[in-house]
């Protein structure tokens, strides 16, 4: 496998949906994790007051291992998915990967 690593950054309220659709596409998909993160960028894509008066939006961020091929295939189908989600995403080469067992 020509391993890479597509990290998507989205909100909130799409982690369960988008990681259903992850778990229903082990074709494609790769282990990966899931962890919240701070948004910060435009004003408009801060969605609520308190978000606003921090200056960032809380996010969460899932790194996928993913085949290279694969990668850019998930991304048009998530796109064709949630046309108009607020979803910003990034595919890295990875050199290594593994575990200690």
């Amino acid at each position: 496998m020509n391993a890479a690593c597509l990290t998507l950054v989205l909100p909130r309220s799409l982690e369960e949906q988008i990681v259903d659709h992850l778990l229903r596409h082990p074709e494609w998909v790769g282990s990966f994790t899931a962890y919240g993160v701070d948004g910060h960028g435009s004003p408009h894509s801060i969605a609520t007051s308190a978000e606003q008066v921090r200056g960032r939006a809380g996010r969460v961020q899932l790194d996928i291992l993913i085949d290279a091929a694969h990668a850019l295939h998930l991304v048009s189908h998530l796109k064709r998915e949630l046309p108009n989600a607020d979803v910003a995403w990034r595919v890295c080469p990875v050199i290594a990967c593994g575990d200690f067992s």
